[in-house]
């Protein structure tokens, strides 16, 4: 243990040989210079006492009643009840020998066993808990990783989630626009129709020409052009132009129902139809009367609210 041999030797000397006592002699006395008489005999013990003596027997050491081990004074037997967790202990009139130099020797070598067993036993625990410490520090680094990895992957499906969404609003976006203006179109190009129609209507009553059907003929014309048993509708409703061909003799009340049936109608229950040109809003009471009697024939747009 790095002790010199003559300080060994004092502290067996001083304690009549005992390990224990050795040890506690070492370590409590290892900074003091060595005394020059620290080899001298030690006092020889007295005779053992006479049986049939009425005086008390001589208490020469501590026995341990658990153990058997013999101490020679009382702090020995305190280690040795702090070391074992033996609790029965009784005084002694035997009294322990000094070691000879082969006891001795073989004690230190036991003692420089033992020690090394410790330590190696303590060197093997310490590298157990660093590998056990290693092994805990890279699966918590594997796992942050992966958890970092799933992180990232769901951010990212998010985002082309959100970015595919943009795309098809944008494509609904561009064809309600696409729609309104075709939408816009067709009801200019009928407003221009229409006025058209009323000039050349007007012009021809005032100024019949020759080979020029009078407005008398245009109007039996359309006449016979609503006679037919279907008129084509468009009508503009909250939720989206409905586009359609019913029976000349289906009502407003028919058209309603089929809006509303296509998803068209937005919110409302009822729906109140009007046209653009010339403006007209249907009452309620025109609502049971034909599409052929209203002449929205051969075809017509209405608006819906």
């Amino acid at each position: 243990m790095g002790f010199a041999p003559e300080r060994v030797d004092w502290a067996l000397h001083s304690t009549n040989g005992t390990l224990e006592a050795a040890l506690d002699h070492l370590e409590a006395h290892q900074d003091e210079a060595i005394p020059a008489d620290a080899m001298a005999a030690a006092p020889q013990p007295t005779s053992a006492a006479d049986p049939h003596s009425t005086e008390a027997p001589e208490v020469n050491s501590i026995r341990c009643n658990v153990c058997e081990k013999v101490f020679r004074d009382m702090d020995l037997a305190m280690y040795h009840a702090d070391k074992s967790g033996h609790e029965d202990f009784s005084e002694s009139s035997e009294k322990i020998k000094p070691l000879s130099p082969e006891e001795r020797e073989k004690r230190l070598q036991e003692l420089r066993t033992r020690a090394a067993e410790k330590r190696a036993v303590k060197e093997a625990e310490n590298a157990r808990e660093q590998r056990a410490n290693e092994l805990i520090r890279r699966k918590a680094g594997q796992d942050a990783g992966q958890a970092r990895e799933e992180l990232e992957r769901k951010e990212r499906i998010k985002e082309a989630e959100r970015k595919r969404r943009e795309r098809l609003d944008d494509i609904a976006a561009k064809e309600r626009v696409r729609q309104q203006i075709e939408e816009d179109k067709r009801r200019r190009a009928e407003r221009a129709a229409r006025e058209k129609e009323l000039r050349q209507g007007i012009q021809t009553q005032a100024t019949p020409a020759e080979g020029v059907p009078s407005l008398a003929a245009q109007l039996a014309k359309t006449s016979q052009a609503s006679a037919g048993s279907e008129t084509r509708l468009r009508v503009r409703a909250p939720g989206g132009t409905w586009m359609g061909t019913l029976s000349v003799e289906a009502t407003l009340a028919d058209v309603e129902k089929a809006v509303i049936s296509d998803g068209k109608g937005g919110s409302g229950s009822s729906l109140t139809f009007s046209t653009t040109f010339p403006r007209k809003t249907f009452s309620q009471d025109e609502r049971s009367q034909t599409l052929k009697a209203l002449g929205l024939v051969p075809n017509a747009a209405l608006e819906a609210q």
